[in-house]
């Protein structure tokens, strides 16, 4: 069974200067989960592809804590 995972994109909040640094939320998407993935390639490439589609650079992605959204995908 395939599983769409939701993802908050977000950025940097450029007026903090000073730890810790917060990102804001400035778009999201979903992105279907690979049913087999070695390490995370394929599901990596599923990101960079759908923040290049939405002209975002991607940076890193990690677990999201907010609810409603599975992950967190930083870009530039």
């Amino acid at each position: 069974m395939k599983k769409i995972k939701k993802c908050k994109v977000t950025r940097y909040d450029k007026s903090i200067t000073e730890p810790p640094f917060l990102t804001i939320q400035i778009d999201e998407f979903e992105v279907l989960e690979p049913e087999t993935d070695h390490l995370g390639e394929e599901f990596a490439s599923r990101l960079i592809s759908a923040c290049s589609s939405m002209n975002y650079v991607f940076k890193f992605y990690c677990l999201c804590l907010d609810e409603g959204h599975d992950y967190e995908v930083v870009v530039y």
